[in-house]
């Protein structure tokens, strides 16, 4: 896992992690405003930082979406081979099997 530094040096190309990214450095920012300025421009920034995780949040559950019609795709066309190969399936579901049992034996 990167740490927020290593995500800022502009070769991210992650739009949430680069939101991500702003959240913190505005955030960095807020914390220098309420040790310098006053509150008007503490105001701004709490504002410019509440957009910016908004942002960030819908990217994350646009990305869910994303994953969750993904994976129900995958279920649907690994659920329709095995109804067309069911002999397939589980001579396949054996081999792993017999794999995995063999790789834990051996530890």
């Amino acid at each position: 896992m990167r740490s927020a530094s290593t995500m800022g040096n502009g070769q991210n190309s992650n739009p949430i992690a680069r939101d991500i990214q702003n959240v913190v450095t505005d955030a960095q920012e807020l914390l220098k405003t309420v040790q310098s300025e006053g509150q008007t421009k503490l105001t701004e920034v709490k504002g410019q930082v509440q957009a910016k995780l908004d942002n960030a949040k819908v990217m994350l559950g646009q990305l869910g979406t994303q994953v969750q019609d993904g994976a129900k795709q995958a279920m649907d066309t690994t659920d329709t081979y095995v109804r067309d190969n069911p002999w397939r399936a589980v001579g396949i579901s054996a081999a792993v099997g017999a794999l995995v049992g063999f790789l834990i034996a051996r530890r």
